[in-house]
């Protein structure tokens, strides 16, 4: 039996030992999902129990049973950890289908948002917000994340409905959504008043009330 030693042969097996992927270092992806999960149960846990303010890094990572580094290896601070979660659970619930009227949508992003400030995440949102008086960057990006994108999508379907003539020609999407979205904030942090599907739908009625065109849907 003979062994081919020639400088091709050697070069082409170093070629391909080269081509080979690198081992991956780290957990498994699996693990890390499992982890993220339970990261999140438990920022979620622990808020229905403690403010913002008084939860901690640490206790979030015993819950989870994960080490600190983890945590601070994807979030920088608990406010983006709480905000992450926020984004990730109750966002989805504020999906909009497309198609519905203008003020169709505009009827459902309000209950909608008056039910999810109602239920678990009402209290973590208020402490989020808090927060972020004291913390310009947590302000930013509380607004960034969680408010901005709906805005936007509520904006841009009050525009469809002024182009479609469902809204009257001179209508500001702009600040017909900040009337509307702006008096539920002041309900919801301020408590002047119950914050119910009911106020939502005569808030919607009292303000869109002078921008309906003729062309609109009852």
């Amino acid at each position: 039996m003979s062994m081919d030693f020639t400088p091709r042969s050697v070069k082409l097996t170093f070629v391909k030992k080269n081509l080979l992927p690198a081992v991956r270092k780290g957990r498994p992806p699996s693990e890390m999902a499992a982890s993220h999960v339970a990261i999140m149960d438990a920022v979620y846990t622990l808020l229905q129990e403690k403010s913002v303010r008084d939860l901690t890094m640490e206790e979030i990572a015993k819950c989870a049973r994960v080490g600190k580094p983890t945590l601070y290896k994807w979030w920088s601070t608990k406010a983006t950890l709480v905000l992450a979660m926020l984004c990730e659970r109750m966002a989805p619930n504020l999906a909009m289908p497309t198609v519905l009227t203008a003020e169709e949508s505009l009827r459902l992003r309000v209950r909608r948002l008056i039910d999810a400030f109602n239920g678990p995440f009402g209290k973590i949102v208020a402490g989020l917000i808090a927060e972020g008086q004291s913390d310009p960057a947590i302000r930013q990006e509380f607004f960034d994340q969680l408010v901005n994108p709906r805005r936007a999508a509520t904006i841009a379907d009050l525009q469809r409905g002024k182009h479609a003539g469902e809204l009257l020609s001179d209508t500001e999407p702009d600040l017909l959504n900040d009337a509307i979205f702006g008096a539920i904030y002041y309900r919801f942090l301020l408590r002047s008043g119950p914050l119910t599907r009911r106020f939502g739908e005569e808030l919607v009625e009292q303000v869109i009330r002078g921008h309906r065109s003729g062309n609109a849907r009852s």
